[in-house]
């Protein structure tokens, strides 16, 4: 087993790594914990760990310091920092001091634990180069390949501009199919929440992307002469290529798009793509970066998309503005405590749905979304312990579970439909302690009788002889969601049930539960559910 040792003052923070994951079956024993680095330091002179992860800021002797003793010390281990934001110049140093990887506070147990396992892939990794030196020169063709992708990997990872002659000399050393010529890269990620949904087994999963490697290399064919290199990695593909002078945007786009229609029929697979821009073969680390910053872009747009890399530089908002911005959030944020505090769930339904436009308007990045979102859940976390004392544990699990499904949200409506059920939990947990509004238990009634006709709110507001707003509002208080999304998620349960019958065909199942629109069904069964009608009833059918 590979030992970690864990250093950090926070115990409760401390705590939660040690039980909220599980490492044993990580092959990770760990060996000890510290609140500080000098007491660190004397317990692993006693028992060496091969992994240690360390906080920054500490009593008596911080991360840093610890690292640097390490260092002197020649230690064979492999540091992992934890680090805030604000402490985001000293996490830079600690790289300098050998630190592998750092980990960015707030973060999760997948987070840790992921990083870890990182560390130790590296660790078993150098302990391997460091006993089969020789071997490895021995099989020097049979792993020409990976030795290969590995040097494209370092050019790409890199920020400066390569050596053009280093690089035309590993060209001829490795048989890089590639020319002093402009150079594109192109980034092909699966959409893996499609992916989850056709139930492969991990270990298929390596199949899978050899199986697209091949059928990708078939789609490119000769568009690029030859002159390309696609390299296969876990989680992405990336394809480097010389492109001709005569080539269009458009060819290339058509291109693209043939591949993603190939793997969709052979391997019923999505994938979406981010294309760099055209640079010198020493600068493909610029089209790499872009080709990834327009993948990005698929948060917002979905799945199975392909996104061009724009040169165009933005306006830069002046401090005045990025001033404002940070106000008007932080009146967003303050409005939603308030309306918790007073129990305005309405308002509150409302402030947060347009606290999320603002990530999509201020075009903020995943990781910021990501943070600030587990920020709001965190708070709900804390107002259900204030509110419901030694009854708050289940209910704080169940918040906890919501806040690790944070960073699997793909898109941003993936994120939003989240948010929506975890806002909807949180009013119904606090709405416990009264009744039901007369109003609200009837119109529920409703839509239990009537889900399957032309529902709307007009209609249901005249039925109860009130208006549409006063409805709206009072809908929200009482159940935490919008008329029409509590009415989707409501036929949509229906329509699960109906799909796991033999006899459910999917155009049929759209109209029993009210919807005579078909594609209008599968878009809102794909929102609530993760995946397609069809998927869902392949796995769940009778």
């Amino acid at each position: 087993m590979h030992k970690l040792f864990i250093v950090e003052d926070e115990p409760e923070f401390r705590g939660g790594i040690l039980t909220m994951i599980d490492w044993e079956s990580e092959d990770i024993l760990i060996t000890g914990t510290a609140s500080n680095g000098l007491r660190a330091l004397e317990m692993m002179e006693a028992d060496r760990p091969d992994i240690v992860l360390t906080d920054i800021r500490m009593p008596i002797m911080s991360g840093l310091e610890l690292i640097e003793e390490i260092s002197k010390r020649s230690w064979d281990l492999i540091p992992v920092l934890l680090t805030g934001h604000s402490e985001f110049e000293y996490a830079q140093q600690a790289v300098k001091l050998g630190v592998l990887d750092y980990i960015l506070k707030p973060c999760n147990p997948k987070m840790v634990l992921e990083a870890i396992v990182r560390a130790k892939s590296k660790l078993i990794g150098k302990r391997s180069q460091d006993s089969q030196f020789g071997r490895l020169e021995r099989q020097w063709n049979a792993n020409i390949q990976t030795i290969k992708e590995d040097r494209l990997m370092k050019w790409l990872r890199s920020t400066d501009p390569q050596n053009l002659g280093n690089c035309l000399e590993e060209i001829a050393e490795y048989g890089i199919r590639l020319v002093n010529n402009p150079t594109l890269v192109i980034v092909f990620r699966f959409d893996t929440k499609e992916l989850k949904t056709l139930a492969y087994r991990d270990a298929d999963l390596a199949l899978i992307r050899y199986a697209a490697s091949n059928i990708m290399e078939e789609s490119i064919g000769d568009l690029f002469t030859g002159k390309h290199e696609l390299l296969t990695l876990e989680d992405q593909f990336i394809l480097i290529a010389n492109a001709p002078q005569a080539m269009t945007h458009t060819e290339i786009q058509m291109s693209l798009e043939g591949i993603q229609r190939n793997l969709a029929v052979f391997l019923k697979v999505s994938v979406s793509i981010g294309v760099g821009s055209a640079t010198s073969l020493a600068e493909i680390g610029h089209s790499y970066r872009k080709a990834k910053e327009a993948l990005s872009r698929r948060f917002f747009h979905g799945a199975n998309g392909l996104f061009i890399a724009s040169e165009a530089k933005e306006l830069e908002s002046s401090a005045g503005d990025a001033s404002k911005f940070q106000e008007d959030f932080a009146d967003f944020e303050r409005r939603i405590r308030e309306n918790i505090a007073s129990s305005n769930f309405s308002d509150f339904v409302i402030e947060v749905e347009e606290w999320l436009n603002t990530f999509r308007e201020q075009d903020l990045s995943i990781q910021r979304i990501h943070l600030h979102t587990y920020s709001l859940i965190d708070s709900l976390i804390k107002e259900i312990k204030a509110a419901n004392g030694d009854s708050a544990k289940l209910y704080v699990e169940q918040f906890e579970a919501f806040a690790e499904q944070v960073q699997c949200q793909e898109t941003f409506e993936e994120l939003s439909t989240l948010l929506t059920v975890v806002i909807q939990k949180f009013v119904e947990l606090r709405n416990t302690q009264k009744p039901l509004h007369k109003t609200i238990k009837y119109v529920l009634s409703l839509i239990e009788d009537k889900y399957m006709t032309n529902l709307t709110l007009k209609s249901i507001a005249e039925e109860v002889f009130i208006s549409q707003s006063h409805l709206s509002t009072l809908f929200r208080q009482e159940m935490g969601i919008n008329f029409l999304d509590y009415l989707h998620q409501f036929r949509i349960d229906k329509a699960k049930l109906l799909l796991k019958q033999d006899n459910g065909k999917v155009y049929m199942v759209a109209r029993e539960v009210g919807y005579y629109d078909e594609a209008h069904f599968v878009r809102f069964f794909k929102k609530w559910t993760g995946m397609l009608p069809s998927q869902y009833k392949k796995q769940n059918g009778s």
